[in-house]
């Protein structure tokens, strides 16, 4: 338990985001130049960049979006957390 706790008092990384669009640009676009060199084509360089770019993207709101959700969701459940074992304590 103490482990998520520490982690996730820290702020969000949305800097290392982008680096899912980067990453998949380049990644992608290095297997489609491999593809293109083995098979005697030209176009596959792009494809894979157009490819690369999109999942990145894709992949980069699924990152920020669990970062927002992560950070909203520990600051409203302390909350209510708390106010209800407050509220089920002093019925009692």
């Amino acid at each position: 338990m103490a482990e998520s706790s520490a982690t996730s008092s820290e702020p969000p990384r949305s800097s290392s985001a982008p680096s899912y669009l980067v990453a998949g640009v380049l990644f992608y676009g290095f297997v489609g130049w491999l593809l293109d060199q083995w098979l005697g084509t030209r176009f596959l360089v792009a494809a894979g960049v157009l490819l690369g770019g999109g999942l990145g993207t894709y992949m980069m709101v699924v990152a920020l979006r669990r970062q927002t959700d992560a950070a909203q969701g520990h600051d409203g459940s302390t909350s209510n957390t708390t106010s209800n074992t407050t509220s089920s304590e002093e019925s009692e």
